[in-house]
């Protein structure tokens, strides 16, 4: 009976050494699992994979928001790399995310409609072009979404096959031309009595030009400024080790404006 009693105050202080190692061991982890966390949030705000990625100013981003829908910007957030705006446009007001570096739009939604206008949707420039290649075999100078009397219209010029222009006006709802007219043809040359080059190159001249200065593959063009009486071409080249290029290039000269590189992200 003696034994049995002195054997019990070994176990309790066997099982009370125990718990004391325990809890500095449940200390530790706790502490490491926190400065883990800790780490990763500071890692995640820092984002150095895109500190060779310089951002577009607010206004910038804007304006080429508006270039292609018209309207106006009432509200702009910048969140982790991607500007947030609201577009009010005559169709109502809209939720658009474009990133801020390329000035690509990434999504629109709609947040409120206007009662007054109907239920429509803008055709993006790519789907103008595929419905203007039904159309006409004619081919294309340049095409811009512009304001007419409040509204929005796409305005192409075509260089038709007797080296004549046209200007087509359409609806960028449908894609319907609703009127047209024959621009006024260029003087002759004198020392060839053909005519001199057309106002603006054709916006496979400006890939040409925009290519032999960086090679690689175009993913989209545009002809911009042609109201400000400084018309040039954007355009977005890819290249193989995955960067993108975004070269201006005058669209009545044909000469680079400029050359913007986005680095690829690792």
């Amino acid at each position: 009976m003696m034994e049995e009693h002195e054997g019990h105050p070994e176990m309790k202080r066997e099982e009370h050494g125990s718990s004391r190692w325990a809890k500095p061991r449940r200390s530790f982890w706790w502490g490491a699992g926190l400065l883990a966390l800790f780490v990763l949030i500071a890692f995640m705000w820092w984002k150095p994979w895109q500190s060779g990625r310089e951002m577009l100013t607010a206004d910038a981003v804007a304006q080429s928001v508006l270039d292609q829908y018209p309207g106006e910007i009432v509200n702009s957030t910048l969140k982790d790399g991607t500007y947030i705006m609201q577009l009010r446009s005559e169709t109502g007001l809209y939720d658009v995310q474009v990133d801020a570096v390329t000035a690509t739009v990434n999504s629109i939604k709609r947040l409120e409609s206007n009662p007054q206008a109907e239920e429509k949707t803008l055709w993006s420039r790519e789907q103008i072009k595929t419905e203007l290649l039904k159309q006409t075999d004619a081919e294309l100078v340049s095409l811009e979404l512009v304001e007419q009397q409040g509204s929005p219209v796409y305005v192409a010029v075509l260089k038709m096959k007797g080296n004549g222009q046209e200007q087509w006006t359409i609806d960028p709802y449908n894609g319907e031309k609703l009127s047209s007219k024959t621009l006024e043809a260029s003087s002759p040359d004198e020392t060839t009595g053909e005519g001199t080059k057309t106002p603006f190159l054709s916006e496979k001249e400006a890939e040409r030009k925009a290519l032999a200065k960086v090679p690689g593959e175009v993913d989209d063009i545009e002809l911009r400024g042609t109201n400000s009486g400084n018309p040039y071409y954007l355009v977005e080249i890819d290249l193989e080790d995955g960067r993108e290029a975004i070269v201006q290039v005058n669209a009545i000269s044909g000469a680079i404006r400029s050359v913007t590189w986005d680095e690829a992200e690792d």
